[in-house]
Parts: C-alpha cells; structure tokens; sequence
C-alpha cells in the first residue's frame, strides 16, 4: 500500500501529532506499506524549511524512506526559495495538484491532524 498524508497547518503540536502518525504506521507491523509521503502545503511547507522546530523529528523518517513533499507555491508565496529546504525534502510544484496526482495513482489519503 501506499500512502499520503498531508499537512497544512503550522501549529507545532499539529506537526507533531502528523509525524507521530507516519511513524506509528512504519511501526505497524500489520499493514503492509510500499511507500509513504508526507506533503506539506500552505504554512506548513515553512516546516520542511532548515533548522525548523521539527527538523530533527522528519529527518529520522527522511532516513526511513519517507518522501517528504513541500508545496512550490506555498513556498513561492511566502518568500522562500527551494534552496531552504531541510536535506532530503523536495519542492512538488502545486501541494494539490501533487496529492491528487497521488489518489489517482492510488495512494491511501490522510488528511493530519
């Protein structure tokens, strides 16, 4: 199975709660899991910048396998660059046009919280 979740919001607790989440299911022995992408769009792509208040709890998923997804034009729209972006993730060029892409493709959808 593969699987999305997506996150826009910027409230730490928020991130804190949508990263629990993809780790609870890495830990699921019970569900088979291909590939999982975590998207963050809006003011949450801000997140996936360096030195981010969670960077040290997506980096250890990073390392899992987790693809970790930021918005462009959430990024675009608030002033920074690609370039920004903590090691590992990567700039998508629309957050939803990448999810939808994502549900065609079959991917299970998450929305966290």
């Amino acid at each position: 199975m593969n699987v999305v979740f997506h996150v826009s919001s910027a409230d730490l607790g928020d991130w804190r709660h949508a990263l629990r989440n993809v780790r609870n299911l890495l830990d699921d022995d019970t569900v088979e899991v291909d590939s999982v992408t975590l998207l963050a769009n809006g003011d949450a792509a801000l997140l996936f910048l360096e030195g981010s208040p969670v960077t040290d709890r997506f980096e250890p998923l990073i390392a899992d396998g987790i693809r970790c997804r930021a918005c462009q034009n959430s990024l675009d729209g608030r002033g920074f660059d690609t370039d920004q972006l903590a090691d590992g993730v990567e700039a998508v060029p629309s957050g939803v046009g990448e999810l939808v892409t994502r549900q065609a493709a079959g991917d299970a959808y998450l929305k966290v919280p």
